[in-house]
């Protein structure tokens, strides 16, 4: 089985954390459980903010709480800004991630043998998942063609040197274990307590706080101390990436002071509430795209955007990627800023491609309820956006999310795409 590995943009981050059905607010993310003196602080506060990680229901963060293999999938996914491929099992919330990661080579511990971490059972998925396990899952993510990731391999010399517990980590494990020590996403004295000697520990769980850290060291990369006895290798080949730095991408990386000033002036403001409101921030674009006339035929034409200013030029660079693609999506009904919410739309930062055939709807219990729009007939309806098609695929390399990935709660957006990787 040899997966083809898509790439979806850089420093995708986000959409919430589903560890709990209410999540605390990632805006301002207060956790009275973890302590400003507490060595996971910064990585679970930072990581918080940007909205990757939550608490539960009650406020609390939980640090010391074993994260199951679904949670840190769900973690890794939306960090790499994973897509499904091939479609995806949904009895859970979890098996979207695990499929996600499964057709993007996440899981896969030996290609020569296929062999792949765990399966997708709910009780499989609930399972605490292991430093071994993890160390794969971020090799593989770090290692493959996602332009969010680093895109090179770590030269170890003699590591049996100096991970202390080397000679007993398992033969398919170490190439993995090798290169998350050498890039300095994990090392063995932060992440062990009471263990001096830098030992791996593969067999031990991952708590919520050792995940936080994971995740805050691939994204932040400035800040890891590579390992002394590796250094960079090779160059892994990159697919398609853009020198364009969209403010998608930037956002994921800034504060929320630094967010609100740019977007609104004034950092502590966090939306337009009308269009004079926004006045001065925003820009109408003209961008191009493809219509169907009566008999079904497709061809060129317009359409105009009201959105952020600095959004603009992103919006309009992924625009002409759809009108470019090969498959031709058709636009029927659009729209961006409106100020009828205090959400990405007033932002000017948020764009809804035909509403009525891509609907927004909620999922209990496997049964579907629109809530606006009449439905999502990809594959069928020409005007349904496809989970792996143009639209999707343009949105994302410049950092935007879709909200038909869903979102905690069992809502579905499928029309709707933000600055958000999350979608939201």
């Amino acid at each position: 089985m040899k997966k083809k590995l898509k790439s979806f943009v850089t420093l995708a981050l986000a959409a919430l954390m589903l560890l709990a059905s209410i999540p605390v607010s990632a805006e301002n993310p207060v956790f009275p459980d973890v302590q400003k003196e507490a060595w996971y602080s910064h990585y679970v506060t930072k990581v918080a903010e940007i909205g990757i990680i939550n608490g539960y229901e009650d406020g609390l963060f939980r640090p010391e709480e074993q994260i199951s293999r679904g949670e840190f999938l769900k973690l890794i996914s939306e960090t790499a800004g994973l897509l499904p491929l091939n479609g995806s099992p949904n009895w859970s919330w979890m098996s979207k991630y695990w499929q996600m990661a499964y057709d993007n080579g996440l899981l896969t511990v030996d290609a020569v043998s296929e062999e792949i971490l765990f399966d997708v059972s709910i009780e499989s998925l609930n399972r605490a998942i292991t430093r071994y396990e993890m160390a794969v899952i971020v090799s593989n993510a770090t290692a493959s063609k996602f332009n969010l990731m680093d895109g090179w391999r770590a030269v170890v010399t003699s590591p049996s040197n100096y991970i202390a517990d080397y000679s007993v980590i398992p033969e398919k494990y170490r190439d993995a274990v090798e290169q998350v020590y050498g890039k300095g996403i994990i090392n063995g004295v932060s992440f062990v307590d009471n263990v001096p000697d830098g030992s791996f520990c593969g067999a031990d769980t991952l708590t919520r706080a050792q995940a936080a850290k994971v995740i805050y060291l691939i994204l932040w990369s400035g800040e890891r101390q590579m390992a002394s006895f590796a250094e960079a290798g090779e160059t892994i080949n990159v697919q398609e990436t853009t020198e364009y730095v969209s403010f998608a991408m930037r956002y994921r990386n800034m504060t929320t002071a630094e967010r609100q000033t740019a977007l609104f002036g004034n950092p502590n403001k966090t939306h337009f509430t009308s269009a004079a409101d926004a006045q001065g921030f925003m820009t109408t674009i003209t961008v191009p795209c493809w219509k169907l006339d009566n008999g079904g035929n497709k061809y060129a034409s317009t359409i105009s955007l009201t959105m952020h200013n600095l959004v603009a030029k992103e919006v309009e660079l992924i625009f002409a990627d759809i009108f470019n693609d090969d498959e031709r999506f058709p636009i029927v009904t659009w729209g961006g800023a409106r100020f009828t919410d205090k959400l990405r739309h007033s932002w000017g930062c948020a764009i809804d491609l035909n509403f009525d055939q891509n609907y927004y709807c909620r999922v209990t219990n496997g049964v579907a309820t629109a809530l606006v729009g009449s439905g999502w007939w990809p594959g069928v309806n020409p005007y349904s956006i496809p989970a792996d098609g143009s639209v999707v695929r343009a949105f994302a390399k410049y950092g935007w999310g879709w909200g038909g990935q869903g979102w905690s709660g069992g809502y579905y957006d499928y029309m709707h795409f933000s600055i958000l990787a999350s979608g939201g």
